[in-house]
């Protein structure tokens, strides 16, 4: 095997993909499940807002 200056140093810049390309992965469903959650609330016609309103029912006291 050669030996030369700098030969150990290389071997540190080596980067992983693979953990990578799953973090892409991983933000792309995220985005594309969004997307359908805010489709389907368009379509229901609610708010954007995160918070869905709903009418409180009133207790009656007896």
């Amino acid at each position: 095997m050669i030996s030369y200056p700098g030969a150990q140093a290389m071997g540190d810049n080596v980067v992983d993909f693979d953990s990578e390309k799953h973090n892409h992965q991983f933000k792309r469903k995220e985005a594309k499940a969004d997307a359908i959650r805010q489709a389907f609330r368009q379509a229901r016609g609610e708010s954007d807002s995160g918070n869905p309103r709903r009418k409180k029912k009133s207790k009656k006291r007896k």
